[in-house]
């Protein structure tokens, strides 16, 4: 059957099917995504407009969940009202400028979620309500505050009754359980899911970060491993035409595995502490120092540079627990540790 006969018959049938059914019917097609995109926009059942929003997230369809959130805020379901409440917040991280990395003020988000009521029974609120968390946790480098929430969806997840859902949802915990288990420095398991995740999304946007990671999850064992995820996302940000995630894979991570590996040869960055990183990286350590030096106060990651390139154990031994204290990062505490082993 063609996929436009199903999302046809979807619209003009009277009695709505469950999406789930529908998905059956249309998953791994060529057409799936932007067959699931009209359906989630023409869902008028309460049940079905949760799946519509979460599937539109999921795949990275902003802007037609821009559409359906316009369309649920004058409903009369109570349900479908909360959560989009919740998709609001998801879609407002999502709105980012070309040049920005990160969301602006996560702890605005925090605080919005601070003040709507979730009840215990209200499981898909939970799950989203513990899932913002845990972006908002990474957005300021918290990374040992996503294990409580991870471990909340691990309870709730299996409540989750519509099979759909039940899969979308599933995918988004197993991409905090990537991130997280990285951060842990427990690779094997970070990997795992990793992998898992781009043999299941479809989500190009989704696949750039997940390459994006595992390039940086191989820096210390191989440059060969890591290049080849950092070039694979930014040919798929090219093909998507997605300047955001081309400028920042060049601009940072390209950069920051190029210099950690020496190999700086036509490597640019527009950024002023990774521009010192390539200084170390080129033996230009003059030029590290005065760059490092003018910024009025520096990140675990540049203190690092600057330990290095003056050779000053006391600033590596700093760069190292900062990156354990404040942010519970076991895999990039490692840089410093390894600085200062090479010193001894």
């Amino acid at each position: 059957m063609a996929g436009n006969s199903i999302v046809d018959k979807f619209i003009l049938s009277e009695q709505e099917k469950p999406l789930y059914l529908i998905y059956q019917e249309l998953e791994n097609q060529p057409t799936e995504v932007s067959d699931m995109s009209r359906i989630c926009l023409a869902c008028e059942q309460e049940k079905n407009q949760c799946t519509a929003m979460e599937y539109l997230y999921t795949n990275g369809l902003y802007q037609e969940l821009r559409q359906l959130l316009d369309k649920v805020k004058h409903t009369d379901s109570e349900f479908v009202s909360k959560a989009a409440k919740f998709y609001e917040l998801m879609y407002q991280r999502k709105v980012l400028r070309k040049k920005q990395l990160k969301p602006d003020g996560p702890a605005k988000y925090l605080k919005k979620l601070s003040r709507m009521k979730v009840h215990p029974d209200d499981y898909l609120i939970m799950l989203l309500s513990d899932l913002i968390h845990i972006y908002c946790y990474f957005d300021m480098y918290q990374y040992g505050m996503i294990g409580s929430f991870n471990e909340n969806i691990k309870r709730n997840i299996h409540k989750v009754k519509d099979p759909l859902l039940y899969k979308l949802l599933n995918l988004r915990l197993q991409e905090t359980l990537f991130i997280y288990h990285w951060k842990r420095n427990e690779l094997i398991l970070s990997r795992k899911y990793g992998y898992q995740l781009l043999q299941s999304i479809n989500n190009p946007r989704k696949k750039i970060d997940i390459h994006n990671i595992l390039a940086q999850g191989y820096i210390y064992e191989s440059y060969d491993q890591a290049i080849t995820h950092v070039n694979t996302a930014i040919e798929i940000a090219k093909e998507m035409n997605n300047a955001r995630a081309v400028y920042g894979l060049k601009n940072y991570t390209l950069v920051f595995i190029s210099a950690y590996h020496g190999k700086t040869e036509g490597i640019e960055t527009e950024d002023k502490a990774e521009q010192a990183h390539l200084a170390l990286a080129n033996n230009q350590l003059d030029l590290c120092i005065e760059t490092l030096e003018s910024f009025e106060s520096l990140t675990p990651f540049q203190m690092y540079y600057l330990g290095k390139a003056k050779r000053d154990k006391q600033l590596l031994r700093t760069s190292y627990q900062r990156f354990i204290n404040e942010r519970d990062d076991y895999f990039y505490a490692k840089l410093p540790l390894e600085a200062l082993k090479t010193m001894d």
